[in-house]
């Protein structure tokens, strides 16, 4: 029968390095300046026996693990990916690692994951609210766990937020289309109840239309739930019975940028020209925008910077420093590609 190999304890790299065993633990926690020849040797006992600390004993010990957790909907999404590299970034720039939850839109497993990552001991928590409802984020908020909100602002609440004004910025990106002389600007979306930044922008939309007295024209707004199974395909679905009812825009501001690369798609196959007879615009600008035809001219959202943002910010309050402003609202630009003209 084999024996268990016994794991080298904190005692085992004091031994190897041949110092106490509070310089290994202010070499592994970067608590105290230790100088570069013994911290090496700590480093290389710490190879060489393949030492991993346990992280919740650390935390028992030091009251932090320099663990994060992040909790967003879809790691699958473009955005979702950009906004999880500038989080990366910045908790390891400052040696803290981070656990990762995927709620897929469902509010039960959003508190479920955060239940979770809690009971793990993380030192705070990012979290993408899937829908409006967040009574479970001030639990946690009120449980003395740091937390930062991204991609929304929880209103008459004192949990901090990093976000961008998608009202503001879709409305700017209307005002693009408009000053460029259409009149008749249609938008594609997704449903929008109990989802904030989904409704922000039609908000936007509308008070594009509100601020040109333009009439709001339900014929070219498209708004369907088929969009969230497959944004492509059900764009075009749904393209194609507008070109064949002829309730077609000459302009579409769309949700996101898949779902007008899905538009520009169905006008392309149903004999439209983009953008010479209808202009197509995006929210996002994920890397694809470059390589659709035309390229998409789109609203950049500021993705890896938000995520940086919001790590740095969480990691101040963990930290106890001074932070002056909790909520911070990022600037959008319009980036113009292809897809975007003067009206014939």
């Amino acid at each position: 029968m084999n024996k268990s190999v016994k794991k080298p304890s904190i005692k085992d790299i004091a031994k190897e390095s041949g110092v106490v065993i509070s310089t290994v633990s202010h070499v592994i926690n970067q608590t105290k300046f230790v100088s570069d020849k013994t911290a090496d040797a700590v480093k290389k006992a710490i190879k060489k026996l393949n030492y991993r600390p346990n992280i919740i004993a650390r935390g028992l010990r030091t009251k932090s693990t320099r663990t994060l957790g992040v909790i967003l909907p879809d790691i699958a999404q473009p955005f979702f990916a950009q906004v999880l590299r500038g989080i990366e970034e910045a908790a390891r720039a400052r040696n803290y690692t981070l656990i990762l939850g995927c709620t897929f839109y469902d509010i039960y497993e959003e508190e479920r994951q955060m239940n979770a990552m809690i009971d793990q001991t993380i030192d705070g928590l990012m979290f993408f609210c899937g829908y409006d409802s967040y009574d479970h984020i001030k639990k946690a908020h009120l449980s003395n766990i740091p937390v930062v909100v991204l991609d929304r602002e929880l209103k008459n609440s004192e949990i901090p937020s990093v976000l961008i004004d998608n009202k503001a910025a879709m409305q700017n990106a209307f005002q693009y289309l408009y000053d460029l002389g259409h009149r008749k600007i249609g938008f594609i979306t997704f449903p929008f109840k109990n989802q904030t930044t989904i409704r922000r922008r039609y908000e936007g939309y509308c008070a594009g239309l509100a601020k040109n007295n333009i009439e709001y024209d339900p014929d070219i707004v498209i708004i369907d739930d088929l969009m969230r199974l497959d944004e492509l395909k059900a764009t075009y679905k749904l393209i194609k019975r507008r070109v064949e009812e002829k309730k077609i825009a000459t302009a579409y501001l769309n949700l996101a940028d898949f779902l007008a690369i899905g538009a520009i798609h169905a006008f392309k196959e149903f004999g439209l020209k983009v953008p010479g007879d209808v202009s197509v615009m995006g929210f996002n600008n994920e890397i694809i925008c470059e390589f659709s035809d035309p390229p998409l001219t789109t609203v950049k959202q500021p993705k890896k910077i938000m995520g940086a943002t919001a790590a740095n910010l969480l990691l101040d309050i963990i930290e106890g420093k001074k932070v002056e402003n909790k909520n911070i609202v990022l600037e959008t630009e319009i980036i113009v590609r292809g897809s975007t003209a003067v009206p014939k």
